[in-house]
């Protein structure tokens, strides 16, 4: 693989990614690198790279000679991810709300204010969504959790599921959980979280 300056790839990368989450990459779509150059105006040798790093993260299937798609998630795998999701987000809220400091916890608060009148853009939104999980995931003091949820790639899979809700109940949910974490109630905590992944879930599959 080519070696690219980090900031060089990182914006051909985000570029990309954005096509993916925001589905003018829809799922089973054919990708070239001829097609993305064009679409991008990027002519600095990235997209071949990024095309291989994202099909390293499976939002990608195929071969690059033969061509790659963007992956498409029956409802049985979505129901598959959220049931992961569950398992493994449910036991990361429970031990932060135990374990974070205080200063995390504001932190995960703070990562909120700017939606708090209202979510404005769905992509803008969806990356600040797929951080608060796993910076809860980062912060619950058990590595070995952390390390599950990596290797999960379930905030790989959750930008070819996007949110399919109304945003303002999204952002909701996440004040409702971080309120309970405020409160150190690990029972609320768990329950907020499994509201939501269920809500989401409910979103997709119906």
């Amino acid at each position: 693989m080519t070696n690219l300056p980090e900031d060089i790839f990182q914006d051909t990368y985000g570029k990309v990614k954005k096509l993916i989450v925001t589905k003018k990459l829809s799922p089973g779509q054919l990708i070239t690198d001829q097609r993305l150059t064009h679409t991008l105006n990027i002519n600095d040798g990235t997209i071949p790279v990024v095309l291989l790093q994202l099909r390293e993260e499976s939002l990608l299937v195929g071969e690059p000679e033969s061509g790659l798609t963007v992956r498409e998630l029956s409802e049985i795998e979505i129901s598959d991810l959220f049931d992961c999701r569950m398992a493994i987000e449910t036991m990361t809220v429970k031990l932060f709300t135990k374990n974070a400091p205080q200063s995390k916890i504001d932190g995960l608060r703070h990562l909120l204010v700017p939606f708090e009148k209202g979510p404005q853009s769905l992509y803008v939104f969806h990356k600040i969504d797929c951080y608060f999980h796993e910076y809860i995931a980062k912060n619950c003091g058990n590595s070995m959790l952390y390390n599950l949820f990596k290797t999960a790639k379930t905030t790989s899979l959750m930008d070819l599921v996007g949110i399919s809700r109304p945003l303002n109940m999204v952002m909701q949910e996440h004040l409702n959980l971080v309120s309970a974490m405020h409160q150190r109630d690990e029972h609320m905590a768990v329950e907020a979280i499994t509201v939501h992944l269920e809500n989401s879930r409910k979103s997709h599959l119906n």
